[in-house]
């Protein structure tokens, strides 16, 4: 069975439920509230519920799972699977960890631990070793030595943990998974699940895999409902000015509002009170465009993506790339096509030094430590008669690196006649031709390789 959206109709009876129930989102508050509405649903029928909070021991949960009540024919197991999981990226997990345990508050304090307890499982360290050298260990691992003594610090003061590992819970789990509903239903939660999860890939089968999804119709109300919540958790006054002035700082994305709403209520503390301009002195503005997200979806030739970002970047909202900003109003169509045909010659210059006999092959997914050991001397070397290179000795620079994973998925004819029509199209804007619409169709070229 795949993924569904959640909603209120895709919530079954208790009878007519599978043993496994899934609830996945990008918001831990918004699974939490879909979680107590399947929870409502699935208990009417007079069921036993039990709840298990993300860092309750997993050999407690999995004793659960595997009893019956003696109170009832029904058992309901509530549990967050979110640390079993691992993580897409260690390195952001490792990051977000040291960013929460630096907010020095109880909450992000609490928030650093559950990243912790993730990060640990996805690297597959202990999490009762000594704390300096799986500190070590993390750093290493995600490359970011600067990260070892603050981690070690946070590691000294995680909670232990009794009872079994996880490996027994998810071994409980699939055994779940592979039986029908007898009495006995698993309600698991998770917020931003890592892709591909395959505990969770099992229950999209077997099971019952319900993600929560925001509607552009119900984001004010829902990012309301979030900001009112937390800053009743807190103790902390908020304005309603302040709410709405978050959602267009964040651009009404729910993990960044989420995120930055945290940072307020700590900045904020026990008692503090939020207005309008506190959000304007504390929270960066992401209601800008970063110009460097539309090259990336370019580069994996994803039209729908690409258009989306294309349409941001000409929507009169700020732009930026990497730490400079544009002015929308100044001249951005002219500036936004030369940054572009300046890419795309980029792309050119490497796929065509690459496709020469001997060259060294570049995979889409190489790293960029990997790029310049075997890749970068080669563009750098100097070519006869000019007795130079036409990279100029720049070829290990962080923008070849990634013009060169965006070639790869291109062909130098194709980018050859992008460039070429590039000067048809600075034309035509400087002819008083529709903006939005002659670049939507020269960036739907290049990617079409037309």
């Amino acid at each position: 069975m795949p993924k569904k959206d959640f909603s209120e109709e895709a919530i079954p009876s208790f009878v007519e439920a599978p043993s496994v129930v899934a609830i996945t989102g990008d918001v831990a508050f918004f699974v939490e509230e879909a979680a107590a509405r399947a929870r409502e649903r699935l208990a009417s029928d007079d069921a036993e519920v039990i709840r298990f909070p993300e860092e309750a021991p997993p050999g407690a949960v999995a004793e659960a799972l595997l009893n019956r009540s003696l109170f009832s024919s029904r058992r309901l197991v509530e549990v967050d699977i979110s640390r079993l999981l691992g993580a897409d990226s260690p390195g952001e997990l490792a990051l977000a960890a040291f960013e929460a345990w630096a907010r020095s508050s109880p909450a992000g304090k609490r928030e650093a631990f559950r990243r912790m307890r993730r990060l640990l499982v996805a690297l597959d360290l202990p999490a009762g070793g000594d704390p300096d050298e799986t500190a070590e260990a993390i750093a290493r691992k995600v490359r970011r030595r600067d990260l070892a003594e603050p981690l070690a610090e946070l590691l000294r003061e995680l909670p232990e943990e009794k009872g079994a590992g996880g490996a027994s819970l998810v071994s409980t789990l699939r055994l779940l998974l592979d039986r029908e509903n007898d009495g006995l239903v698993a309600l698991l939660t998770a917020a931003s699940p890592p892709k591909g999860a395959e505990l969770l890939a099992e229950v999209g089968r077997k099971g019952l895999l319900l993600d929560v999804r925001i509607g552009e119709k119900e984001i004010d109300a829902a990012l309301g409902r979030l900001a009112l919540a937390r800053a009743k958790q807190h103790d902390v006054r908020i304005e309603p000015e302040a709410v709405a002035c978050l959602r267009a700082r964040t651009d009404s994305q729910p993990a960044i509002f989420a995120s930055e709403l945290d940072k307020l209520l700590d900045w904020a503390g026990e008692g503090g009170q939020i207005r309008a301009a506190d959000v304007g002195e504390q929270v960066v503005d992401e209601s800008s465009e970063d110009v460097y997200s539309f090259f990336e979806a370019l580069g994996r030739r994803d039209a729908g993506e690409s258009l989306a970002r294309l349409e941001r970047l000409f929507s009169g909202r700020e732009i930026r790339a990497g730490k400079r900003s544009f002015d929308p109003e100044d001249g951005w169509p002219q500036i936004f096509l030369g940054m572009l045909t300046d890419e795309i010659r980029r792309m050119l210059l490497v796929h065509s030094r690459l496709a020469e006999a001997g060259a060294p092959r570049l995979e889409p997914q190489m790293n960029f430590d990997r790029y310049k050991d075997r890749v970068a001397p080669y563009l750098d070397e100097p070519l006869p008669p000019f007795g130079k290179s036409p990279f100029g000795g720049r070829a290990s620079g962080y923008p070849f690196y990634k013009a060169a994973a965006r070639a790869s998925r291109f062909t130098a004819p194709e980018l050859a006649r992008a460039l070429a029509r590039a000067a048809d199209v600075d034309v035509k804007l400087k002819s008083s031709a529709p903006i939005l619409e002659t670049l939507t169709a020269y960036v739907g070229g290049v990617i079409a390789g037309a």
